[in-house]
């Protein structure tokens, strides 16, 4: 009932916390299905988008995480972690109207200082003048950039956790990617990836900073808040 409420279009971070339950329930149980954490993971990662900080979730998470790392060790997987991309790391330290208020705030503090050099003369007000001046250039920049990096993540992407006990990277004509030194060709049950387009069945991811082709009935998509 949970699945088909998602189905309808029921979008509410304690709907998404039930069904995360219910797939842990019967991951535990005799009645267990391949990917029941892994859909648990997905459930508790769009709770966590839809509110964020919340620390209940984010443990949940956590224990899901490491319940699925436990069973990969035991059938000779390895329990893979992939770092985020860098530019994507520091774009989510700040949801991205907090990086558009910090260039806000920047323009402001750089207007102030402007308008003091030049209306007031006096020594020290120029002097904290030019220090506002600086400190507003650096806060408008590094807000507005990446304030325009998150929201290029948002438009061009979006999350969505693998449901299988693992999804092999394919290339764009459906093919087995081969392993080439220390990178992974397969992305792990329960791993958030980010999908930049879907065709013909395959789903264009991100995982960290490794690039491939999944099937697209191999994760799901997080609801948007």
């Amino acid at each position: 009932r949970l699945e088909l409420a998602a189905d309808r279009g029921i979008v509410h971070p304690d709907v998404s916390y039930a069904r995360a339950r219910a797939y842990v329930e019967r991951a535990r149980s005799t009645a267990a299905r391949p990917g029941d954490l892994g859909r648990a993971a997905a459930a508790l990662e769009e709770a966590l988008y839809l509110r964020p900080s919340d620390d209940i979730v984010e443990a949940a998470l956590e224990k899901i995480r490491a319940e699925i790392s436990r069973r990969r060790a035991r059938t000779g997987a390895s329990p893979v972690v992939q770092r985020p991309a860098l530019g994507r790391a520091v774009a989510n330290l700040l949801p991205e109207n907090v990086w558009a208020a910090v260039a806000a705030f920047g323009a402001l503090v750089l207007t102030l200082g402007l308008s003091a050099r030049h209306v007031l003369r006096r020594r020290a007000i120029e002097i904290a003048a030019a220090v506002g001046v600086v400190a507003g250039l650096v806060f408008g920049l590094v807000g507005g950039a990446l304030a325009g990096l998150s929201r290029y993540y948002r438009t061009t992407s979006r999350p969505a956790v693998v449901v299988v006990p693992e999804a092999r990277l394919l290339d764009a004509e459906g093919r087995p990617l081969p392993r080439r030194g220390e990178s992974e060709n397969a992305v792990p049950e329960g791993a958030l990836v980010h999908v930049r387009g879907q065709a013909d069945g395959l789903s264009e991811v991100e995982w960290g900073t490794v690039r491939g082709f999944v099937s697209s009935s191999q994760i799901r998509l997080l609801a948007s808040p």
